[in-house]
């Protein structure tokens, strides 16, 4: 998949969503534009917005995520251990593609006494490392557990 991205002008959502244009330029130049259109446009039609594509070849492949959760509880205890491995094409995936990238919530479903640590990525062998040493920093460290949000990236 290319590094390179095309930012197209949209407006609408579900049955009246339309790409009406790709903006040569930058992000930038395509905001600008936007801006421009939305203070003259009608009622009739939805403000219009600015997203982001990524441009592939046509020889682009699927590629396999491997996607690792946990609760990790206060009390020093684990739960609910979900590992799932999916292939999807690197341009239609649920979140942004990494090689691996994790968060830790401290969801209302946890009630306060915990949270989960999740960890996903196209390496697997790096997902499994940074899954293993997360969790065993959020077992021994109560002020990391404590924080209610936080993702990186590796």
């Amino acid at each position: 998949m290319s590094a390179e991205t095309v930012h197209v002008i949209s407006s609408g959502s579900y049955s009246d969503y339309r790409v009406h244009a790709v903006v040569k330029g930058t992000k930038a130049d395509a905001e600008a534009l936007v801006a421009r259109a939305n203070g003259i446009r009608d009622s009739y039609h939805d403000a219009y917005t600015v997203e982001s594509l990524p441009t592939v070849s046509s020889d682009v492949e699927r590629v396999s995520i491997l996607s690792i959760q946990e609760n990790v509880w206060d009390d020093g205890t684990t739960g609910d251990h979900y590992e799932r491995t999916s292939v999807e094409w690197p341009f239609d995936t649920l979140y942004d593609l990494s090689e691996v990238s994790w968060r830790w919530v401290r969801a209302p479903a946890h009630h306060g006494r915990g949270g989960r640590l999740e960890v996903r990525g196209t390496d697997h062998e790096r997902v499994r490392r940074v899954f293993s040493d997360r969790r065993a920093a959020l077992m021994v460290d109560d002020a990391l557990r404590a924080i209610r949000e936080r993702r990186g990236n590796h």
